[in-house]
C-alpha cells in the first residue's frame, strides 16, 4: 500500500526518491511504479466493498463475492508489500537517522490521526455499520499496538522499515530474506498475537522487495517483451489463484469459504499454501503496470500517485455510500459493488485535490 519515500518533498508515493537522489532512468521506473500502485490501489478499493457487502445483510449467499475477496486479498498486500521494500536499501544508505526520521511524517502520523478519524466515524454511526464499535477511549489509547481496520498495513510498515533500518546494514539483502522466510514459517507454526503475525508473515514480501530492489524487477518483469508482461504473465497468475481457490476447501477444511466473513477469508487467503498466487499476482500486476498503454501512462499512474489519500479515506467513503444504498432500499450487490468501487476512488481523490489546494495536504498526511 502507500507510503512516500522518508524525506521526499513532492511526492507522497511508495518509493519515489527525492528529486536530487533518482537516477537518469528514474522517469521509467517511477511511471511502473506508479502504474504498480494504482491497479494495487484499485484492487483494495475493489476488496474493501466486495467485504463490506458480504459482512452486510445482503451477505449470505454471496459465493461469488466471497471468491472474488479470496482472489484479490492472496496477492494484494503481498504486491504492496514488495513494493514497499523496493528501495529501502537505497534510502538508508543517505543516512539511518533521515530514513527513521521520515517515517514520522509519512507514516506514523496518519497512521494516528485517520485511524481516529475513521473509528470516530464508526463509533458514531453505531448499529448502521457491520460491526459496531467498542469503547471509543480503550480503542484510541490501544492505536500503539492495536491498529483498526485497514490500518494495520502502515503499523506494520513502520515496524519493518524499522527492522531494516537496524537489520540491513548487518545481514544484508540476503540476510533480511532468510530472516523474513523463517519469520513468516514461524508465524504459521506457532500461536501468536494477530498484529504480531501479521508483521512476520509479511516480512517475507516486504524482504523480498529490498532483495530485488526496483534494478532486480525491471530485469525480471518489467524489461520483458509484452507478450510475456501482458500475456502470459496474467494469465498463469489467473490460473494459479483459481488453483489456489478450488483447494482452499482441502487446506482450509476448518473454515469453508462459502459462509466465511470477510476477516474470514482473508485469513484464507494469507495461509502458506497460497502463497504461489501471491508471487503469481505480484509479478503480473508489475508486468500489467509496466505496459504504457495501460499502466505506466495513464489513469493508473495517477491513481498511483494519488495511493495514500486512497488508502487512508477510501474505507469512509465505500462504507458511507453502502449505508446510504442499502438504507434507501437498493439490495442488488451487483448493482451496488461498482458504485462502492467508484465512491472509493473518487472521494479521497476529491478530498485530496481539495486539501492540496488549501495547502493542507501535508497536515493531513494526503501527499
Amino acid at each position: 500500500m502507500p507510503e512516500p519515500a522518508p524525506g521526499a518533498t513532492s511526492s507522497a508515493t511508495l518509493g519515489t526518491p527525492p528529486a536530487s537522489a533518482r537516477p537518469a532512468d528514474a522517469a521509467a521506473r517511477i511511471a511502473w511504479l506508479d502504474g504498480a500502485r494504482g491497479l494495487g490501489i484499485v484492487f483494495v478499493v475493489i476488496g474493501h466493498a466486495l467485504g463490506g457487502l458480504i459482512d452486510s445483510p445482503l451477505g449470505p449467499g454471496l459465493l461469488g463475492f466471497r471468491q472474488a475477496y479470496f482472489a484479490i486479498y492472496t496477492f494484494h498486500m503481498p504486491l504492496f508489500f514488495v513494493l514497499a521494500g523496493l528501495m529501502v536499501e537505497g534510502r538508508l544508505a543517505r543516512g539511518q537517522e533521515r530514513f527513521l526520521r521520515g517515517l514520522l511524517p509519512t507514516l506514523v502520523w496518519p497512521y494516528f490521526l485517520w485511524s481516529v478519524v475513521q473509528f470516530s466515524a464508526i463509533w458514531a454511526a453505531g448499529s448502521l455499520v457491520n460491526r459496531p464499535a467498542g469503547d471509543w477511549w480503550a480503542t484510541v489509547l490501544a492505536l500503539p499496538w492495536r491498529p483498526v481496520s485497514q490500518f494495520w498495513f502502515l503499523q506494520a510498515l513502520a515496524c519493518l522499515h524499522l527492522v531494516a533500518a537496524f537489520a540491513l546494514p548487518r545481514i544484508g539483502r540476503e540476510g533480511l530474506l532468510l530472516l523474513g522466510l523463517a519469520a513468516r514459517s514461524l508465524a504459521f507454526a506457532v500461536p501468536l498475537d494477530p498484529v504480531l503475525r501479521l508483521i512476520l508473515v509479511n516480512l517475507a514480501w516486504y524482504a523480498l522487495g529490498v532483495w530485488l530492489g526496483v534494478g532486480g524487477l525491471q530485469r525480471l518483469v518489467v524489461n520483458r517483451p509484452a507478450w510475456l508482461t501482458v500475456g502470459a504473465m496474467p494469465l498463469v497468475a489467473g490460473g494459479v489463484i483459481l488453483a489456489t481457490l478450488a483447494g482452499a476447501g482441502h487446506y482450509a477444511a476448518d473454515l469453508p469459504l462459502a459462509t466465511a466473513s470477510s476477516p474470514q477469508a482473508a485469513s484464507l487467503a494469507w495461509r502458506l499454501p497460497a502463497g504461489a498466487a501471491a508471487i503469481a499476482g505480484t509479478l503480473a500486476v508489475i508486468g500489467l503496470s509496466a505496459w504504457p498503454r495501460l499502466g505506466a501512462g495513464g489513469v493508473l499512474a495517477a491513481l498511483g500517485r494519488a495511493t495514500m489519500a486512497i488508502y487512508l479515506l477510501h474505507v469512509l467513503f465505500v462504507a458511507g455510500v453502502r449505508i446510504v444504498l442499502v438504507r434507501a432500499g437498493l439490495a442488488d450487490p451487483l448493482l451496488i459493488l461498482p458504485v462502492l468501487v467508484v465512491a472509493g476512488l473518487a472521494g479521497p481523490l476529491l478530498v485530496r485535490h481539495l486539501a492540496r489546494a488549501l495547502g493542507l495536504a501535508g497536515p493531513l498526511g494526503l501527499g
